[in-house]
Parts: structure tokens; sequence; C-alpha cells
């Protein structure tokens, strides 16, 4: 019994040895016992040949990165009350979309926001309302919120410092009622329609004022994670004939 342990451990011994001397031999020549088992050179012609693994994560944005300025206005509207108080509306919008950004974004990008607000604008609200279909919206009618809203701040707002504009209509929303859209991303979006060749266009103010970042609009009542979809469309911006986050 002794003996056949004996052997038995041997034997084991044998195997972890010749294992060893395999794996750190060379390739073999074809037709050799060694090239029977491993197929000669061509386990090593397919690892050289493998292709590398696709970019899964595809194109990055290099727009989203870093201090994103923020310019944050509510408006409102000649004819229409808002329902949201400024303080609630500016929470939301500045210290909580900040917030949600710098989480989401592992630290990657953080938002510095200037708040604005009641800017008044000098038409009632049946003037700047939209649809809430998306393949539907009058994109005259979100230029001319904006460029209303910009008319309206230009002698107390320099446009150049920032990347991203929002604008917030003081009109309680739900889709067909009140401003008609609840939130949506302009720039690069309803300005230039959100199919074919999405692109950021050029907006300007009476007095000549221009902005060409990104803009977003929601209304004082839409939530915190409606913002941040529409504010990650104009971070993303445009690649390929596409906004870059869909």
């Amino acid at each position: 019994m002794l003996r056949k342990i004996a052997w038995s451990w041997r034997g084991l011994s044998l195997g972890v040895v010749l294992c060893l001397v395999w794996a750190c031999q060379g390739p073999q020549p074809a037709g050799s016992r060694g090239g029977d088992v491993f197929q000669g050179e061509n386990v090593f012609k397919r690892n050289t040949e493998t292709p590398a693994p696709p970019d899964l994560l595809g194109p990055q944005s290099t727009r989203g990165t870093g201090e994103q300025r923020l310019l944050v206005a509510a408006v409102r509207f000649p004819d229409v009350a808002p329902r949201v108080s400024l303080d609630r509306i500016r929470r939301r919008v500045t210290e909580e979309l900040s917030d949600y950004v710098k989480a989401q974004s592992y630290g990657l990008a953080r938002v510095t926001s200037d708040f604005v607000g009641w800017v008044s604008l000098p038409e009632p609200l049946a003037a700047y309302r939209i649809s809430p279909d998306n393949f539907k919206v009058d994109r005259t009618r979100v230029r001319k919120l904006i460029e209303d809203a910009m008319t309206a701040m230009e002698d107390r707002v320099d446009f150049t410092r920032y990347q991203n504009m929002l604008i917030v209509p003081g009109a309680a929303t739900v889709p067909g009622k009140g401003y008609g859209m609840m939130c949506y991303c302009a720039n690069p979006g309803m300005l230039t329609g959100v199919r074919g060749n999405p692109r950021f266009v050029t907006l300007r103010s009476k007095g000549g004022r221009e902005f060409s970042g990104g803009v977003f609009v929601g209304t004082e009542n839409a939530p915190l994670g409606m913002f941040a979809h529409d504010f990650l469309h104009a971070l993303g911006g445009v690649h390929a004939d596409g906004r870059l986050v869909p």
C-alpha cells in the first residue's frame, strides 16, 4: 500500500512538471506531438490576429466636461401669474440640477449657475405657446421665446460668459396646456428640428447680442429629471448629423 501511494505521488509530480514544461515551450513544429496538441504556430497566429474589441462607449462629448457656466432666466408672461415661487425655481434649477450633473458625471462636469428672474416678456402666453408633439413644434415660437428673453436681459447680462442657457417659463404646464410642453432642448434641437440634422444655431437679441451655446427650456413645474434630461442633450452636442445624447 505504501509503495502504491509513493508511486501515485511520483506520478502526480511528474504530471505537474510536464505541464509546466509544455506551458513554457515555444511553438511546436507542425506534425509533431506538440503541433498536434497546440496546432503548431496557429494558436499564436490566432491570438495576434484577434480583432480589437469594439468601442462600446462610442464617441464621447468634449464639451460636456469641466466647468459649465449656465445662465438661468425665469420668464413670465403679462397675462399669466406664476404658481411656483421664484426661490423654489432657483433651488431646483441651480442647486439641485448642479448636484445631479456632478453626481452623474462622477465629478467630470460641474455647473456654475447665474440666476435671473423674473424676466418680463413683451407678449401674452399665446404668442409663445407650442405643441406638445416634438415633431409639430413651431420653431419660430421657440426662437421668439429665447430671443425675447435675451432682449429683456441684454442690458444686464454678458452672454459670452456662458456655455449654456436655461429658460424657465412661469406657467404651470401639462401636455397641451399652459406653455404646451414642459421641457425640451432648443439648441441643438427644436430650433432646427430633432430629426434630420440638428445643430447649434446663433440667437440674437434686438440689440445685437448673440448666443450660440446650448439652450434648453423647462417650465416652472417641470421635475428635476426633465431639466437634467434636456440639459444633457445640450452638453452632449452634435456628432455625425445627430445629437450625441439621443
